[in-house]
């Protein structure tokens, strides 16, 4: 692939991601967002069909040659924002400032501009993102269980 074409489909990857996660601005404040969290607000798959959509930054790392560690990880980052993004509300507030496609595009870049990134380095990112998906799916389900338990106590 010449260098020109890298340099294009990396500039619409980044207009994309731009588009998902960071194209409008909240009055008044420097925070930005994109039509993720909008997508989020529909209910019955909004956060599904973002995840369909974003996943197209994760086939582009892998035609640009990016490596499994590097992979795993953009699905990670892509696994945190749709399960955080189910919850409502709170899940739409978590998509303005996570942003998993720009994280997602600066992978890319990095392995783009440093293919050598160590391996130590990607792996503790996915150790760290398994973690954070591992403690949440916890605490949901724990919430979800006590939710549970007083609406029982609640009824009887």
């Amino acid at each position: 692939m010449s260098t020109e074409l890298v340099d294009q489909r990396r500039a619409q990857i980044r207009r994309f991601s731009k588009l998902m996660d960071s194209r409008f601005r909240i009055p008044g404040t420097k925070q930005t967002f994109g039509i993720d969290p909008i997508l989020g607000l529909v209910p019955g798959g909004g956060d599904a069909v973002s995840m369909v959509i974003s996943a197209g930054i994760v086939i582009q790392a892998a035609r640009f040659g990016a490596r499994g560690p590097t992979l795993v990880l953009m699905l990670l980052n892509l696994a945190i924002d749709a399960i955080v993004g189910t919850i409502p509300i709170l899940g739409t507030v978590f998509d303005v400032f996570f942003k998993a496609n720009n994280r997602n595009v600066a992978l890319l870049d990095r392995h783009v501009t440093d293919p050598d990134l160590t391996r130590a380095q990607i792996r503790r990112r996915v150790i760290l993102s398994i973690t954070v998906i591992v403690i949440f799916t916890i605490m949901l389900l724990l919430t979800i269980a006590a939710i549970t338990a007083w609406l029982i106590a609640w009824i009887f």
